[in-house]
This record gives C-alpha cells, sequence and structure tokens, in this order.
C-alpha cells in the first residue's frame, strides 16, 4: 500500500508514527508499506522550523507536550511512550543530539534549562520532531519504507482508476490513500487588506499582511520610527518579542519582581490596538501535575440532559453552568486568599447545594470587589469612554499588572487565573456538546463559534506570563503605546494613519503596518493551492449550518464527521483522501494545540484513528476527533 502524507509538521509525523504502530501491532496483511511525507519545509513543517528566531517561544508549557502516546490515550494501537519536551530537553540524548546536527549553543543552553513549567523556543520543538522521527526511523520495520519529499503540493485529484493522485512541481505521484495534516494556512487578503496592501505599494510603504510572525521580515523597520501594530493577541507579542529582544534589548528585574527594559537603541516605536484594546490574559504558571484536568461540576452530563430542549441544550443555560464552576473555583480561592477566617470547603459545599448562590454569597460576605463578574472579564474596559491615549497606559499597566499578579500564583491558587484554566480543562466537554449537536445551528454559529471561542482565546491563549510582565516593562519604557479600544487604520497623505475615534482624538502615522494575526482557517479564501485545486474540482467544500431558510458557511472543510474524509460539493464522501487539523477549524474545537500528555489528547486519538482507517484495521471506540 502506498500511503501520501501532505504537512510533515507535528500532525504529519505522527500519523507516520501510529501508521508504523498499527502496521507492527495489528495489522495480518502481507503487502508492504510506503509512506511518503510532502512539505516544503521538510520535517517539523513551517510554524516550528529550526532556522527561526531564537526569541519566539511556545505557549504551552514543555512538560506539557509530547509526541508519544500514553495509557490515557483512547487507541486501538500499542502505546508507543516516550519523554515529552521538557524530559527530552533535559536528557543527555537531547543534549548530544543537538550539538551533532548544528543548533547553536544559546539553543543547546535554553534545551538543559528549561524548567518543567517553562516555555521553550519553538525552535527547540522543532528539534524534538525531528529527533522523535529520526529515532522512528530507527525503529521501521524492513516491510516499511518511508521517505520525505521537501516540495510542495500543487494539486490533489484522481485518477481515472479513482486513485488519490498528488502533484508538486517535481512529478506526479500516485497513491492508495492520502491524509491531508496540515497546520497553519495563507489566505488571500480581503478587501481592506489588499486595498492597504496597494496603498503600501504606491505610496513606498511597508505592509506586512497577517502570517506567521517567524516568517515576516522585519529588517526594513527603522529603529526609532514609528510602526503601526494591529492585533494584540500572540502574534503582537511575537512581533514586539522580535523588534525588542530581537534588536538587542534586554530586560532587568525591579527590586518588586517587575521587569525594566533597556533599550538597545535599535528598537522602532511600536503603536498597537485592536478593537478590544487589550492583550490577552497571560497564561498563569501551571500547578498541574501530569494528566491532571479539573473536571465540571456544573456542567456535567446529567446536568446537560437535564436541561435539554427538544434535544437541544439552550445556550442561555450552558453559560450558567459553565460560569457556575468558574465561579466556585474563584470564590473557594478567593477565600483562600483573602478571607482565611472562612472555610472554603464550607462554600463549595453550600454553593454545590443551594440553587440560591446569591445568598450563599451574602452569607459569606464577600466584599463587591471580590464578586465574580464574567461581563468585566471578558471587556475590563468597555465603561471607558473617552480617555487619552497617555492614561490609557496608565490603565493598562495597571491591569497588566493586576493580573501578572494572579497568574504568578498558578493555575490552581489564582482565584481568576485557576478559573481562566477551567476553560482550557473543559475542551473535552465542550467537544462532546458539539459532537452531540447540543447546540441549535444559531446558537452554534452565532453565540458559541461567533462570540465564545474568540471569548475564550482571549481569556486562555494568551502568552506565557513572562510577555506579559515584559510588555509592562516596554509600555513603562515609552517603546509600546496601546491604543485606547476601538483602533481604526487607514491610507492618508502618503502614511498609514491609526486612531481610537470613538475615545479620543489621538492620531499616530507611520511608513509600517504589521497585521498581528495568523490566517483563520477559511476554505473559501485559502491561499493552500491543494485546498484550491480540491475546492476547483468541486470535490471539497464548506462546512454549513441552517439558521431559518439560510445556509451559514464556518469556513471549515466538510467532512464525514465519522472517518474525517472529504465531502464534495454534493456531499458524497470521497474515498481514500482523509484531512485533519487546523483546516477543520469550527468543525472540530481548538485543532491547532500540541499533543498534551496524561489527558486523553484529541491529536494522539485521531492519528490512531486515521492511521487504523488507511490500513483498513479496526478503530478505537469513542475516540474524540481533532
Amino acid at each position: 500500500m502506498k500511503v501520501g502524507i501532505i504537512g510533515a509538521g507535528p500532525r504529519g509525523i505522527l500519523l507516520t508514527s501510529q501508521l508504523f504502530n498499527q502496521y507492527k501491532y495489528h495489522s495480518d496483511q502481507t503487502e508492504k508499506l510506503s509512506i511518503t511525507l510532502f512539505d516544503p519545509y521538510g520535517i517539523g513543517g513551517r510554524v516550528w522550523r529550526t532556522d527561526q528566531s531564537d526569541e519566539l517561544i511556545m505557549n504551552s508549557a514543555a512538560d506539557q507536550i509530547t509526541l508519544f502516546t500514553d495509557s490515557s490515550v483512547n487507541m486501538s494501537s500499542k502505546v508507543y511512550d516516550g519523554p515529552s519536551l521538557f524530559e527530552w530537553a533535559r536528557s543527555d540524548d537531547a543534549n548530544q543530539y543537538l550539538a551533532k546536527n548544528g543548533y547553536s549553543s544559546d539553543i543547546i543552553a535554553a534545551a538543559a534549562q528549561v524548567q518543567i513549567n517553562g516555555y521553550a523556543p519553538r525552535v527547540l520543538f522543532g528539534a524534538y520532531i525531528k529527533w522523535f522521527y529520526e529515532d522512528l526511523i530507527k525503529q521501521q520495520p524492513t516491510e516499511i519504507s518511508t521517505s520525505v519529499m521537501k516540495s510542495q503540493v500543487v494539486s490533489l485529484t484522481y485518477n481515472d482508476s479513482k486513485k488519490p493522485v498528488i502533484k508538486t512541481n517535481e512529478g506526479t505521484y500516485t497513491f492508495d490513500k492520502v491524509v491531508m495534516s496540515l497546520g497553519q494556512q495563507e489566505n488571500y487578503l480581503n478587501d481592506d487588506e489588499q486595498k492597504l496592501a496597494s496603498y503600501a505599494q504606491d505610496n513606498a510603504l511597508t505592509y506586512i499582511a497577517p502570517t506567521h510572525p517567524g516568517d515576516a521580515d522585519l529588517s526594513g523597520i527603522p529603529a526609532g520610527e514609528p510602526a503601526i501594530i494591529r492585533g494584540l493577541g500572540l502574534s503582537f507579542i511575537d512581533y514586539i518579542s522580535e523588534l525588542t529582544l530581537g534588536r538587542g534589548g534586554h530586560y532587568m528585574q525591579n527590586e518588586d519582581g517587575s521587569l525594566f527594559y533597556q533599550p538597545s537603541g535599535r528598537e522602532p516605536r511600536i503603536i498597537a490596538g485592536s478593537r478590544r484594546g487589550m492583550p490577552y490574559y497571560p497564561k498563569p504558571i501551571n500547578e498541574k501535575g501530569y494528566g491532571e484536568c479539573a473536571v465540571p461540576k456544573f456542567l456535567t452530563q446529567e446536568n446537560i440532559q437535564k436541561n435539554l430542549v427538544d434535544g437541544k441544550l439552550p445556550f442561555d443555560k450552558f453559560m450558567d453552568l459553565l460560569l457556575l464552576d468558574l465561579k466556585l473555583v474563584f470564590y473557594k480561592l478567593t477565600i483562600n486568599d483573602k478571607y482565611p477566617y472562612k472555610s472554603a470547603t464550607e462554600f463549595e459545599q453550600e454553593f454545590l447545594a443551594n440553587d440560591d448562590r446569591a445568598a450563599v454569597l451574602k452569607k459569606f460576605g464577600f466584599e463587591e470587589e471580590d464578586v465574580f463578574n464574567w461581563d468585566f472579564i471578558v471587556n475590563p474596559f468597555k465603561d471607558v469612554q473617552a480617555v487619552g491615549t497617555e492614561d490609557y497606559q496608565s490603565i493598562i499597566i495597571n491591569w497588566l499588572n493586576q493580573e501578572v499578579d494572579d497568574s504568578l500564583k498558578g493555575s490552581k491558587t489564582g482565584p481568576l487565573a485557576a478559573a481562566r484554566d477551567l476553560l482550557r480543562d473543559f475542551r473535552p466537554a465542550f467537544r462532546e456538546i458539539l459532537a452531540n449537536d447540543y447546540f441549535t445551528d444559531q446558537d452554534d454559529a452565532e453565540k458559541f463559534w461567533g462570540v465564545l471561542d474568540s471569548t475564550i482565546n482571549f481569556l486562555i491563549m494568551g502568552p506565557p506570563v513572562v510577555r506579559t510582565k515584559e510588555l509592562s516593562a516596554l509600555i513603562r519604557s515609552g517603546v509600546v503605546t496601546i491604543l485606547a479600544p476601538g483602533m481604526e487604520v487607514k491610507g492618508q497623505d502618503g502614511w498609514f494613519v491609526t486612531a481610537a475615534p470613538k475615545r479620543n482624538t489621538d492620531k499616530f502615522r507611520s511608513a509600517t503596518l504589521i497585521e498581528a494575526r495568523v490566517p483563520k482557517a477559511n476554505l473559501d479564501i485559502s491561499a493552500n493551492p491543494i485546498l484550491e485545486s480540491l475546492v476547483d474540482a468541486k470535490l471539497a467544500r464548506t462546512h454549513q449550518l441552517h439558521i431559518g431558510d439560510k445556509a451559514v458557511a464556518i469556513n471549515a472543510v466538510d467532512v464525514d464527521q465519522q472517518t474525517d474524509q472529504f465531502l464534495d460539493a454534493n456531499g458524497n464522501v470521497q474515498p481514500d483522501v482523509y484531512i485533519w487539523g487546523v483546516p477543520l477549524d469550527g468543525l472540530r474545537y481548538v485543532t491547532n494545540a500540541a499533543p498534551r500528555p496524561g489527558v486523553n489528547d484529541t491529536n494522539l486519538q485521531t492519528a490512531d484513528k486515521l492511521a487504523a482507517q488507511v490500513l483498513g484495521l479496526p478503530v478505537a471506540d469513542n475516540v474524540e476527533m481533532d
């Protein structure tokens, strides 16, 4: 059997591993297996390539990243166990591997010094992927052959015999089965982006469209001149790291533990903002052990079943249950933090048993400032109306420092940090709700994907807390200025001009505009040539929800949800071609997370199931597909 895998990032390598595993331990077929991986960046793929800046760090703690399976994973093949990224990085094997393969002394030192809850350079995860693959190949059975083609796939079609055909710039290759293991993709520019790009070209300005920050060329951005960055999420953090640390600046620690930024003089003056006007919340210091994951006490299957109406869970009831879980953790830890003379255990018992939670809060005497306020948490500055840019810096700094303090307490100790961290631990519950189709299509499209998904990202997908500390220092140093909510950007008088006109009259102009966001998965505007070829041939379509008499696209590639095979324009399952990963975002929940050990990770489950399907072997029951 000949299998083609498009994409040699973590997913492509996981799938290769599970093909080996399934073939060795479950297959009684005598046919030899040939695997070809296609990726222009080679093993590791684009995001984790090993030639990017050392200043770009991962967004998951090193001990919560793995490429190995474990006993928690729902799978039909045997466990292929091994070290997490943290365990590997601190080992002699890693030191020898990095030195032998020419990695910099800085990366070798970073590997040796990475902490169990620290955040490794992205280059190091790329090295871990390469090491994992090389170790895998050493164990390759004689009946299997594996090759890697550093080529861009330009189309995927079928031949007259209904066999999948992959075409690259170098040639055409026919397979029995093909699996697309895709990560982040490029999109065509939307109308606003195209207008700004054309304006930049006409006026000799610099416009960096949405892309992965590691791919952007920032060398032409001049020192000392203003540079506008639109977006305050993870890409923003990456860009300011490259434009400060990457240009020779460094941080020193003050006596109170805060940081002071010492400029190199090579930094631009960064003007940044977004519609929300706030950076993402920092990721709390992890206090959870291997496989430790909080489970809901309110958002349980029992409570969900109790509240179904005609088989659907009203979204307001879903939010009520979810927020009760967050409030319980928040108040228990607030008692430990600020009310030591009260019993957190007694509070939990009463909060769980008494439907009148307001009466419970009153009994325990929480101060007004300690009341859980969801609306304020998701939009702390919604009541900030007219505010000058200078005054807004003080507001932002105070908020950042407050959230840093809470996040440094840890994911089981900081009241809000721990409550926010539940949103990560509850991903299996969210996936189950989505998989069981408990929301109406309207609530699914408009409330979950339209609002809540973005809110959850804002609350838990932020940078490591050290990056938030650094951002506070950069604002205090004057290197970074954050605009008030409602940022707008336009081309005017030969410049890019930005302002937050609903809050103040301050305007800033620059010859540089950086769009600090990674393109979202969207089949309708994807610039990935493989996906384009499938759409043009009517072999793929966008997944749709039905609201009233209207079909509403949610951008994800449409697949048979049991097998992850493509559905064509007419809804027919396409044989022998599978897809998983980021292009299914919106159909699946959180498709861009690295595999995590000990928690029955969906990446690991999906890799095992796809491998079994490709080889025609039995699959595990109740697999949560990624």
